[in-house]
């Protein structure tokens, strides 16, 4: 978060829009492949010997049963990472390491923390259309690559959000905007008044509370 909120100002000082997309992922930590994952540690990341056959060995060979009054037939397990583990919210970005450099490759920023994946690009005023386009075209790449590594985006969660000043409310492209044969309206959001976003704050979080609005003080002025 602090992150996006950082490029969010550097944008903002060279009078550029941020425009951010919020993929939602179905089931994902049920849904990682096993053996792309291992083979995705032997060639993208070197994984090799004694740390490459603990890790085979963490995620293969494991099954599964259901147990309410009797037990169920125990099957297999292939794909998915352990929720709750220190290495779940580790291993699903380094499965995803690919879409990563997929998007880079879009001139566009991603953002990856446990089963979040955020991307996040910038433009000025005159070319928010071409902004949208490139990012639906990349949305859709992404959308693809997923298909063909075992994963699920749901088109029906994915979201695009102009973070905007109430100064370029009127400069934003409002064309409807085609991702998986649907037509949608990326919406704009902007900071509430002070004194309500200050309450809010504090109530989730006191120590951290003038920071934040402080923050968002300064985007007011972007």
């Amino acid at each position: 978060m602090l992150k996006m909120l950082s490029d969010t100002f550097v944008a903002g000082d060279t009078g550029q829009t941020p425009l951010l997309g919020l993929l939602d992922l179905t089931a994902v930590f049920h849904t990682v492949d096993h053996a792309i994952l291992i083979e995705r540690l032997r060639l993208t990341f070197g994984m090799v010997d004694s740390a490459l056959h603990w890790m085979t060995s963490y995620l293969t060979g494991r099954t599964q049963y259901v147990r309410y009054r009797e037990v169920s037939t125990t099957t297999h397990v292939y794909c998915g990472v352990p929720q709750g583990s220190v290495l779940g919210p580790v291993l699903f970005p380094l499965y995803v390491a690919d879409v990563i450099e997929l998007v880079k490759e879009c001139d566009l920023i991603p953002h990856v923390f446990a089963d979040d994946l955020q991307i996040c690009g910038h433009s000025v005023s005159a070319d928010t259309q071409e902004q949208v386009t490139r990012m639906t075209t990349c949305i859709e790449r992404v959308h693809y690559w997923m298909a063909s590594n075992h994963l699920r985006l749901n088109p029906n969660k994915t979201e695009l959000i102009w973070l905007r000043s109430p100064r370029r409310t009127n400069l934003l492209s409002t064309s409807p905007i085609h991702l998986f044969g649907h037509c949608n309206t990326a919406f704009s959001v902007r900071p509430e008044s002070q004194s309500y976003r200050c309450q809010h704050m504090s109530a989730i979080s006191p120590a951290c509370a003038s920071t934040i609005c402080v923050s968002y003080d300064l985007f007011d002025d972007l």
